[in-house]
């Protein structure tokens, strides 16, 4: 168990995915596979929201669509009972766009990696004026800044479900 861990279970307890696509929305987007899949329980909507209705509601705000599910290896200490975790469930939280509910102990240090990717973007999107505003002036770069902007918008596409254009 890591530091900033306080054993609650609650990123086990409440697991939301795309369940169409099989991707686990609770540390960014993960594509997972059928066997990690089928070890996820699906629950109602009330039977989330009496888990922690505030998470499910922050969750909902964002993915409106959302399935909770619950891990069927989480035992009654909140400890994964399988011999080997899965690797993403080990490494979770790890992504400044994970959402997790707000008395989990690593808010803080998710809260900073999020705002650090805020602020790469802003700065990518600062680079991406600078360089529109030389295409406009008729610079002999043109093309090439043209293949740039692209690249750095595909980056900051990525995060446009989590609200990145208004970042």
């Amino acid at each position: 168990m890591d530091v900033f861990c306080k054993g609650c279970g609650m990123c086990c307890k409440l697991i939301p995915v795309k369940s169409r696509d099989k991707v686990l929305l609770r540390d960014g987007f993960q594509k997972v596979n059928d066997d990690f899949f089928e070890s996820l329980i699906p629950l109602s909507s009330d039977s989330a929201k009496k888990i922690n209705e505030n998470y499910v509601k922050k969750v909902q705000e964002i993915f409106p669509m959302v399935k909770f599910y619950r891990c069927k290896y989480l035992n009654s200490e909140n400890k994964c009972s399988l011999e080997k975790m899965p690797d993403f469930c080990k490494k979770f939280p790890s992504n400044p766009l994970a959402i997790i509910h707000d008395e989990c102990g690593y808010i803080g240090e998710i809260f900073i990696k999020n705002e650090e990717l805020k602020r790469k973007i802003r700065m990518i999107k600062e680079e991406m004026l600078d360089y529109e505003t030389l295409i406009e002036m008729g610079d002999k770069d043109s093309a090439s800044y043209k293949k740039i902007i692209d690249n750095l918008n595909r980056f900051v596409t990525k995060y446009k479900e989590f609200g990145s254009e208004n970042w």
